[in-house]
């Protein structure tokens, strides 16, 4: 995985140029499935947004599956194709970038130091924003049971937590810039939870004044934070990235009915800082779901797979992977229509990253 990871800008470059026949090669191998293929394939995305998608997709997957990818690169015809490959097949620790899998030895050396720290006391701060009244969309009901629901297992975790309600956009930039600027020293990491409307990467104050995902995570990144560098920042976003549903309990989408698909413009580029994840509810252009008197969809999966995996030591990887097989499987009627919904989590960890319980770490 951390192959993948440190030569992921030098990958982009080379795999872009064909895309498509990188792809094929990869659900040929079935190192992604024939949906996953697809989703990637049909996208109105260039080369690079493509491979981008391709390769992230492949790291969540895990080591198994980036030791597949590692191998397909190291085919004879792979290489034809993109003969930078041969060149650039270099050591980086004590493994070729385009090998095999490794020996158990080199293995262990890989295993040591690959997880990020986490026992501090309290572990850090974690931030609910939690909007429910807004001037002009109506109340997001059911989304008090989110902000419990997270509150309660971020406690248990042994964060500090902290939840603002009802927040305009300039004072969720306050709130963000305060906790960006203090000390986090003593800490091994940040949470921050965004539960509102929301429309193409962004959410809403409750005066409909937009705040960026880049914005909100912009506090944190090493140039504002210094205190939080090489640690973990970890951010779900509860709201929708559009307007478009997932077709296939009364239940209630996280944006603006009025708002189009194309009211902003998409930038998925993550900032250079390393050492984020961030989950989003849903994929970009499609709405969210919440029910009026259980939450959404997805923070109560994600609080109840964290409730459940963090006592075995699960990495968080493969806890979203199971928020993400549960979210897919449950549908809805929304707009007189069968709504389904798949959450999307991008990230540049760098480490693997594990909530150990207090006391057990």
């Amino acid at each position: 995985m951390d192959n993948i990871k440190q030569r992921k800008v030098f990958l982009l470059e080379v795999l872009s140029c064909d895309s498509d026949y990188i792809l094929q090669h990869v659900q040929q191998a079935k190192i992604i499935t024939n949906r996953e293929y697809n989703n990637i394939k049909s996208s109105p995305n260039n080369n690079e947004k493509k491979m981008i998608d391709l390769l992230d997709l492949i790291i969540f997957k895990g080591n198994e599956s980036c030791l597949d990818f590692l191998q397909l690169l190291d085919k004879e015809d792979i290489k034809d194709t993109f003969p930078k490959l041969r060149k650039s097949a270099q050591p980086v620790g004590n493994i070729s970038v385009f090998a095999g899998r490794p020996t158990q030895e080199t293995q262990q050396e890989i295993n040591q130091g690959d997880e990020y720290k986490m026992s501090s006391q309290p572990r850090g701060y974690c931030l609910i924003f939690n909007n429910s009244n807004f001037l002009q969309l109506k109340p997001r009901s059911g989304t008090h049971k989110d902000a419990e629901a997270l509150d309660k297992v971020f406690t248990w975790l042994g964060f500090e937590v902290n939840t603002f309600h009802d927040l305009k956009a300039d004072e969720m930039h306050a709130r963000l810039k305060e906790y960006g600027e203090m000390s986090h020293e003593g800490k091994d990491c940040l949470v921050c939870c965004v539960l509102s409307h929301g429309e193409q990467q962004c959410v809403l104050g409750v005066d409909c004044k937009k705040v960026t995902i880049k914005e909100i995570i912009s506090h944190f990144d090493g140039k504002n934070c210094p205190t939080l560098l090489e640690k973990p920042k970890v951010f779900f976003i509860q709201a929708c990235q559009g307007n478009e549903m997932q077709e296939a309990a009364s239940v209630q989408a996280d944006g603006d009915e009025d708002t189009e698909a194309d009211a902003m413009t998409y930038s998925p580029t993550l900032p250079i800082e390393a050492d984020y994840l961030i989950g989003m509810a849903t994929v970009q252009d499609c709405l969210s779901i919440r029910s009026l008197d259980k939450g959404s969809w997805y923070i109560q999966s994600l609080c109840r797979h964290l409730t459940e995996d963090c006592p075995r030591g699960e990495e968080i990887h493969s806890i979203l992977t199971k928020v993400n097989d549960e979210v897919s499987t449950l549908t809805g009627c929304l707009k007189g229509k069968e709504a389904r919904q798949i959450p999307e989590p991008r990230y540049t960890l760098r480490k693997k990253l594990i909530f150990h319980l207090p006391g057990k770490s």
